[in-house]
């Protein structure tokens, strides 16, 4: 029988049920790290919204500052997002400056994506109010408390990448030995 789910479950919820569903979830690994991750991105939209850039292009940004110039395919690999949404993301940075598109010299169905001096100037900006956001975020967490989440939190994601049922694509997805 699953952890999660009560060995038998009402017609309708009764408050019982509903505290067990409630201590469940809010205990559950899964949703704590989800919840970290939707508040973490809410505050950095709130930082970010001030210079103009929403969370969903942060992620292109640090991307494209570690290795300019990757074609939408590549990136949108890198920052584990559709393709589609990628595209209409780089749509948005290409119309407010902070990148550009360049077809392909060699390969005219490819499309690279590169930083406009704009969108590179922006780490000055932007990384002073992340590193905010993660020093409120980690406060009262000790650094070996700190070292410890991050060592689990690699092997989370190793595990799910590694995973059978997954279908990553070990080349070039973000592995946590990449990040520190």
């Amino acid at each position: 029988m699953s952890k999660l789910i009560p060995d038998c479950i009402p017609p309708q919820p009764s408050a019982e049920f509903s505290a067990i569903v409630r201590e469940k979830r809010n205990n559950s690994i899964g949703y704590l790290i989800t919840l970290a991750q939707r508040l973490m991105h809410k505050g950095l939209g709130m930082k970010f919204q001030a210079h103009g850039v929403s969370v969903a292009q942060w992620s292109v940004l640090v991307t494209l500052w570690e290795v300019d110039g990757l074609t939408q395919k590549e990136l949108s690999e890198r920052v584990t997002v559709e393709t589609a949404t990628l595209s209409r993301t780089i749509d948005r940075m290409e119309r407010d400056g902070l990148v550009k598109r360049v077809r392909s010299a060699s390969d005219r169905r490819q499309v690279h994506v590169f930083l406009s001096d704009y969108g590179a100037g922006l780490w000055r900006k932007l990384v002073p109010e992340a590193e905010t956001m993660l020093t409120l975020a980690l406060a009262g967490i000790s650094e070996e408390e700190e070292q410890t989440l991050r060592q689990l939190l690699k092997r989370v994601i190793n595990n799910v990448q590694n995973c059978p049922c997954q279908n990553f694509d070990q080349d070039t997805s973000p592995t946590p030995s990449d990040e520190q």
